[in-house]
């Protein structure tokens, strides 16, 4: 009977000193928790507040509280002010730095481990951050380039329509055989462009449906050689045949017309071309054409041709008007030899 008590003794302390162990864990948790939060230093915040000091006591003030490494030019000369009433983290801080160095005219080039300050037409040609993107960056000062590529927009024309919103000093080229644009300018700045290049680089944006008139060359023929052009500048491009830059042609040839889909770029440039194609044929190098007859005798036909009247001019004769046809008794077809 006592060992048996005994035993249950031994449970219940066992379950009794469980117990106590849970609860010191579930107790000790939080407070080692909070212990590691205090641990945690909070984050250093900076007062800048500067008033007409010398550019070069501000550089070396960033310099310190960034642990950054800068070469100053000897042209970086002036005073700066900067109002913050607010404490700022030192990325905010680098980042009004930055803005300070854009508006008295210099910029940051990073070589290495060394950061450049040099002025801005410097800078432009230094080695700055370059890459392909059509992605925005985070809005900052810091002089770029951006190679940006384009779908359906024509560059030169967005390359006009960029200029004037471009800030002083920067710089935006258009590379019309890859169908890109090359800007250099602050982050800032490439965000604003590429927000409205987004909008504006779509499918059949721009595009206007023109007849452009034929006098001399075949409409039919001109759109199948015009077509063909196209097609070879495309396979040299590698571009879909969607490109807002390419032209879509038809004949009609009823009026002898070229229809053209195509953007104002393009349009100009296709009848530019279109005058090229479109001249009278030389005297001496007119073609022969027949003209096979499924119902009528061609000799008969002939007569009837060689009747109707031909048209009055001050200056050519008649006879030289008159459409002068052959028939051929073996095909029964009519031989129009050139007219002069």
């Amino acid at each position: 009977m006592r060992t048996r008590f005994g035993h249950l003794k031994l449970i219940i302390t066992y379950l009794v000193a469980v117990g106590l162990l849970c609860l010191v864990c579930q107790v000790s948790g939080p407070v080692q928790t909070a212990g590691a939060r205090e641990n945690q230093a909070p984050e250093e915040k900076i007062a800048i507040d500067f008033d007409n000091v010398d550019i070069k006591v501000f550089i070396k003030f960033i310099s310190k509280i960034t642990q950054k490494n800068f070469v100053v030019d000897s042209r970086v000369r002036g005073n700066v002010t900067v109002i913050s009433p607010e404490k700022l983290s030192k990325p905010e801080a680098y980042r009004v730095f930055e803005s300070v160095l854009e508006i008295n005219g210099f910029s940051v080039v990073k070589s290495g481990a060394i950061h450049k300050i040099v002025p801005m037409p410097d800078a432009k040609a230094d080695n700055i951050d370059t890459r392909m993107t059509s992605a925005a960056d985070e809005p900052s000062d810091r002089l770029a380039t951006r190679i940006i590529p384009l779908k359906y927009a024509d560059s030169d024309e967005l390359q006009r329509l960029f200029i004037p919103l471009l800030p002083k000093g920067s710089v935006m080229l258009s590379y019309r055989d890859t169908n890109m644009l090359i800007v250099t300018a602050s982050l800032s700045s490439i965000e604003r462009l590429l927000k409205i290049i987004h909008a504006i680089d779509a499918p059949n944006i721009g595009k206007t449906i023109s007849v452009i008139p034929v006098k001399h060359a075949d409409a039919a023929k001109l759109v199948t050689t015009l077509s063909s052009i196209y097609s070879a500048r495309q396979k040299d491009e590698k571009k879909a045949p969607d490109m807002g830059m390419m032209a879509h042609f038809v004949a009609d040839e009823r009026t002898n017309a070229v229809v053209l889909l195509a953007n104002e770029v393009e349009t100009r440039r296709v009848e530019e071309l279109i005058t090229l194609l479109d001249r009278q044929v030389p005297k001496g190098e007119e073609k022969i054409r027949v003209y096979y007859l499924e119902h009528a005798s061609a000799e008969d036909l002939v007569k009837v041709l060689q009747e109707i009247p031909a048209q009055k001019t001050p200056r050519i004769p008649k006879d030289r008007n008159r459409p002068r046809c052959c028939p051929n008794r073996c095909t029964s077809a009519l031989t129009r030899p050139p007219t002069p």
